[in-house]
């Protein structure tokens, strides 16, 4: 098992060397889009990580997180031409097995896709519709579009009319952070290749992120793979309606570990550096952890 661990950080280089220390293994190679804002510099980023050449100014709830996303992906795939599957996490996330143990897990569920994804109707994620039913232009940089936009926008409003989904595809929806095999990844940037109408439509939307790969992989052949779980560990809160992820401390501790995922967020060593020790004191102990079966 050959995995890449691709990582999307914008602050604070001794957090992201220390995850990169975490991810240490000969079968594991790890990638970083560091934002083209960020005042990270990479030469003080580990050697043994490869920086994504073509960096981009990265938005949060823009169409730039997957841009970001997708520019990375493409760069890996022709660098990288045989690795099994690709975990995609955040320079505030950390393992929460060693990395044995989770390329032992990901070794014996080979063929699944670890994308934790819902519909977006009555029946799942009904309320983030208007992600893409409205019209939002947050993503174009030139200012004449956006105001052109904001009147469209308003206009839609007014007339309360509602953009329906890119070409009849079923709309999905989920956490920004998945693991794919490199096939389906491959199926996801030839879709994009051959549709780009579908990354119009979606810069179209806010927090695309949490849309674009869901919806691409539950609408191929790799939705009867797809396992609802993404082997993320995060404690969620809710501010005005919007849930948010939590800043884990040392008293998630024990949580944490007992939950058997393979990674956890998110983390911020400026407000608690200590359960990163206690974390990394627990992989340590733990070495080679039994693997985790999904059953579908």
């Amino acid at each position: 098992m050959k995995l890449i661990v691709f990582i999307a950080a914008h602050k604070n280089e001794t957090q992201i060397n220390r995850l990169i220390k975490a991810l240490a293994h000969p079968d594991i190679t790890v990638y970083i889009h560091l934002d083209k804002k960020s005042k990270v510099n990479p030469a003080d980023i580990l050697s043994e990580a490869k920086i994504i050449r073509n960096s981009m100014d990265v938005t949060w709830g823009t169409f730039s997180q997957v841009e970001s996303t997708i520019n990375g992906l493409r760069e890996i795939m022709a660098n990288e031409p045989d690795f099994d599957c690709l975990a995609f996490i955040s320079g505030q996330d950390y393992p929460v097995l060693p990395p044995e143990a989770i390329l032992n897990s990901l070794s014996e569920n080979q063929g699944k896709e670890m994308i934790d994804f819902t519909t977006l109707d009555q029946d799942g994620w009904n309320k983030a519709r208007i992600r893409f039913e409205r019209y939002y232009f947050g993503s174009y940089n030139n200012r004449l579009i956006r105001f052109a936009g904001n009147i469209l926008t308003f206009s839609c409003d007014k007339i309360r009319w509602k953009r329906s989904f890119y070409k009849g595809m079923k709309p999905f929806g989920g956490p920004s952070w998945w693991t794919l095999s490199r096939d389906c990844i491959q199926y996801v940037l030839n879709f994009t290749d051959a549709h780009k109408g579908y990354a119009r439509f979606m810069k179209k939307t806010i927090h695309a992120d949490e849309m674009f790969f869901h919806t691409i992989v539950m609408n191929s052949p790799f939705k009867d793979r797809a396992y609802k779980n993404n082997f993320r560990f995060i404690k969620w809160q809710k501010v005005k309606e919007n849930a948010h992820p939590n800043i884990l401390v040392k008293t998630d501790f024990q949580e944490i570990v007992n939950s058997q995922n393979h990674f956890a967020r998110k983390f911020d060593i400026e407000i608690d550096a200590q359960i990163l020790d206690l974390v990394d004191d627990c992989l340590n102990q733990k070495g080679a952890a039994a693997p985790q079966q999904i059953t579908s």
